[in-house]
């Protein structure tokens, strides 16, 4: 390993590594190997990655090359923003050089001719792709359980799920089995994972990230975004990722130019806690859920700058199990839009181009699944993007994003607060994850980001607590206010514990 262990693989960030590296303190190919070293102690347990990409160290070897140039002819020594990192990516993620499957066993030998947009743009910053990870068979539920790469367990309590879909990824980060990595959002999946894993999981703006390449669930939720241990490292990953990509034409929008301004226009920052969104006080782990976000907003209220202000709201419009059987898309576009990545160009080869061939074959976690793949493969009743049924849940959404923003407009808000999911992340052998707050963010298309709040009491099985998260949803096309914030709250609370496998 060299001098790897000078820069403390456990829980490096962009920063000290690059620094590291200017200082020839290490090099990229000590710490490729110092993490497939970790991924060989811990993803048999973890079953954290589907694939481990056998010619990461090559890579590292040839960054090591381009880092003596960079060194050479850079006065100031400036790397590429993921100059040599390590990343992990969810098993959605077209990648030419690795299979991508979404943790289907009837789709482990698909292969594309291409990477999804997003992974170029990884790969053109200096990333290195180390491993693709576990997720929740078709992306479809918070439990982190596939047919292709088994149970993923928590790092910080290994009888428990990591949340989903994108666990793998995020047990992968909280294991320090990499470096930075990348999820996918539908309802949940970036921000449930990084709640129970104590990492931080951002959902960007509907739009800030092109979807082009990645395997879908729908085409009106879908959000693709970064994870990591830190904000600031998840903040690299999403500059490099953002940007117009006529592959996805929700991408193609003008709002993106936009400049935040920061603030509501006097001075301090406004947030309001989202009552409504906390769990009830008789249920004995909501209790703990709801201690542990107020405690970290007590800590935030120190700062004067910061207003936060409690919301006593009525509007019914936004409770969360309404949302799910009135405006939720995905058992209406789940078929349309999987069929269609199956049968495009990107794909070089595929034992199935349909759905329906994929449910025939039986390839698949049949208990793992929800009733989404059912009903989205009904020829006859509502669950078709061209009926009625259809159009109201559009009119849902959209009434759904006028009443969020005249909440924003009506108390001046810059964001608004409150836990991810009302409970703890559930034991192994669930096959569902209740009680989490996600959707809102998903209907509206609002950039959203969680990070670590804190822990439940230590257990047995779980030495420093099972981790919470705290969520904050911004204003649309302000992520990078949205970042801000959620960087000075992290400063503020320091939430996160590293897991004891590291």
């Amino acid at each position: 390993m060299g001098n790897v262990d000078t820069i403390s693989i456990p829980e490096l960030t962009i920063i000290e590594f690059h620094n590291a590296l200017r200082e020839k303190r290490t090099t990229c190919a000590e710490v490729v190997e110092a993490y497939l070293a970790r991924i060989s102690q811990y993803n048999d347990t973890l079953k954290a990655l589907i694939t481990v990409n056998k010619n990461a160290l090559d890579v590292a070897l040839q960054r090591d090359q381009e880092t003596e140039t960079l060194l050479q002819r850079s006065e100031d020594n400036v790397f590429p923003p993921l100059h040599g990192v390590p990343i992990i990516l969810k098993d959605t993620y077209s990648t030419v050089d690795m299979p991508t499957t979404s943790g289907i066993k009837a789709l482990h030998s698909l292969q594309t001719n291409d990477d999804a947009f997003v992974v170029g743009e990884l790969r053109r910053a200096g990333a290195i792709i180390l491993g693709k990870a576990n997720l929740h068979e078709f992306s479809l539920e918070g439990i982190t359980v596939s047919s292709l790469g088994g149970q993923t367990r928590n790092p910080y309590d290994l009888t428990r799920t990591p949340g989903g879909s994108s666990g793998g990824t995020a047990a992968a980060l909280a294991a320090n089995l990499g470096l930075v990595g990348c999820g996918g959002d539908t309802m949940n999946s970036l921000r449930s994972p990084a709640s129970a894993c104590s990492i931080v999981g951002f959902r960007p703006t509907r739009g800030q990230v092109s979807r082009s390449g990645i395997v879908p669930v729908t085409e009106t939720q879908d959000a693709v975004g970064p994870m990591a241990r830190t904000v600031r490292d998840a903040r690299v990953l999403f500059d490099v990722m953002k940007g117009e990509d006529t592959g996805d034409q929700a991408t193609v929008d003008e709002l993106r130019h936009r400049r935040g301004q920061g603030g509501n226009g006097e001075g301090a920052i406004r947030v309001g806690v989202l009552r409504a969104f906390f769990a009830d006080e008789d249920n004995v782990e909501g209790a703990m859920v709801n201690q542990t976000v107020l405690d970290a907003l007590d800590k935030v209220k120190v700062d004067k700058r910061i207003e936060i202000a409690p919301l006593s709201l009525q509007d019914a419009t936004w409770d969360i199990p309404s949302l799910i059987a009135t405006a939720d898309m995905q058992s209406y576009e789940f078929r349309s839009v999987f069929d269609a990545f199956l049968r495009s160009p990107l794909i070089a080869c595929t034992p199935h181009r349909t759905l329906e061939s994929i449910v025939a074959s039986g390839a698949y976690h049949q208990e793992a699944v929800t009733p989404v793949l059912h009903r989205t493969l009904q020829t006859a009743g509502p669950y078709t993007m061209d009926g009625a049924e259809y159009r109201s849940r559009l009119e849902t959404i959209g009434a759904l994003k006028e009443s969020v923003e005249a909440c924003f407009v009506e108390h001046r808000l810059d964001a608004l607060v409150y836990p991810h999911q009302k409970q703890l992340v559930v034991p192994i052998g669930a096959m569902a994850q209740p009680q989490r707050n996600g959707i809102l963010a998903s209907l509206t298309g609002r950039p959203a980001i969680c990070l670590p709040a804190g822990f439940s009491p230590p257990t047995q099985s779980a030495p420093v607590g099972v981790p919470i998260g705290l969520e904050l949803m911004g204003q649309p096309w302000r992520d990078d206010d949205l970042l801000d914030l959620a960087e000075h709250f992290e400063t503020i609370i320091q939430g996160r514990k590293p897991s004891p496998l590291a």
